[in-house]
């Protein structure tokens, strides 16, 4: 009887927002997973993470504040409570470690998949200019190398680059603009398949928001400008093919861009979605909605 009911809980997890839809046919969508007990999400749902061996990852603004599932939205476990007092993103690298970031304490931690410290970057508390190499000004986004190399997308229209130890290595960008290279609204990192970083530059007083790319040695690379459909953007991920997801809060939908190019959307999502990761281990899709009451969508082709 107990087995049968975990079966139960455990199908409910995933098929319990039959609403949430998209106009796009080749997809299907749904709410995906539920918090500590059983009730109802609170909070915002602001990142998500995954670890391509089966384990989906939200950070919340509610304790606990990282919530750790199965592939069938099962939760696994649950920590982090009183640790960040404005988180913003969740990501897991290639040893599986979990990289979270505060922009009120302008701190960058990384912990073990159950929730123990292994190291941070930044002075709590302290914000640091253009030219810190210890202090940042509300980070928003981390992406580590395969080699363990960590990139930091920071307040001050840049990316702090350090060594898989938390040695200092250089600072990318750091002036803002508009220009090639320069950031103005920089919100989200990513690393594609050729690792190089790409940046979701929202420009929001120009009303461009675009995609910049940069090597790792911090050489301007190219810019994708004027991507159609493209308002608010917040999050991105990369598929194995290299195939680019973009995330688009005011518009309820995913930007698909491969080579700089829109080639689909995912679109007409009851959500905000705020942050979306690529599963490694099955290619689907997990969003971070920031609506009301802040949940998961897992999308899925079809």
């Amino acid at each position: 009887m107990k087995t049968y009911a975990c079966v139960v809980c455990v199908v409910l997890a995933f098929a319990g927002a039959a609403s949430a839809q998209t106009t796009n046919s080749s997809y299907e969508v749904a709410t995906f997973g539920s918090p500590p007990g059983g009730g109802a999400w609170s909070g915002d749902t602001i990142s998500v993470a995954a670890d391509g061996q089966g384990s989906i990852l939200a950070l919340r603004r509610a304790d606990p504040p990282v919530l750790v599932f199965d592939r069938n939205g099962e939760l696994l476990d649950s920590w982090g409570d009183g640790l960040f007092p404005n988180n913003h993103s969740i990501d897991v690298d290639h040893e599986g470690s979990v990289w979270i970031t505060d922009r009120t304490n302008n701190m960058v931690h990384k912990f073990t998949m159950d929730g123990r410290p292994l190291m941070s970057l930044g002075t709590k508390g302290v914000t640091g200019d253009k030219d810190s190499t210890d202090a940042f000004d509300g980070p928003g986004d981390v992406a580590v190398a395969p080699n363990g190399d960590i990139f930091v997308l920071d307040g001050n229209a840049r990316i702090v680059h350090f060594a898989s130890d938390g040695s200092f290595v250089k600072i990318i960008g750091g002036v803002e603009g508009t220009g090639p290279g320069e950031f103005s609204g920089a919100h989200a990192l990513a690393l594609d398949t050729e690792g190089r970083l790409l940046v979701v530059d929202r420009q929001e007083e120009a009303h461009n928001p675009r995609i910049q790319i940069f090597d790792q040695n911090g050489r301007f690379v190219e810019e994708w400008p004027r991507i159609t459909g493209l308002l608010h953007p917040s999050g991105i991920t990369v598929g194995g093919d290299g195939t680019v997801y973009i995330s688009e809060s005011d518009d309820a939908n995913i930007t698909i861009v491969r080579d700089g190019e829109v080639v689909e959307w995912i679109a007409g999502l009851e959500a905000r979605p705020h942050n979306i990761v690529w599963d490694a281990g099955t290619g689907d899709l997990y969003l971070a909605d920031s609506n009301a009451p802040g949940d998961i969508k897992k999308i899925i082709r079809k």
